[in-house]
């Protein structure tokens, strides 16, 4: 898979329960779970390659 399309898959799982909660005006845990996880792991990433970047450059963090 190209990153495009897992790019387009993970905003269309990210935006499903969006949109329910939209509608409905409540969620769930089943339905909030999946984009805590997805947030969770996009700013352990951004961490990272800031903290790499950071040591790259040779600044302390």
């Amino acid at each position: 898979m190209d990153k495009r399309r897992i790019a387009g898959l993970a905003a269309a799982a990210v935006a499903a329960p969006l949109v329910m909660l939209g509608a409905t005006g409540t969620a769930n845990a089943a339905e909030i779970t999946p984009i805590a996880e997805y947030v969770d792991d996009t700013v352990a990433d951004l961490s990272s390659t800031i903290g790499a970047v950071v040591d790259a450059l040779g600044f302390e963090a």
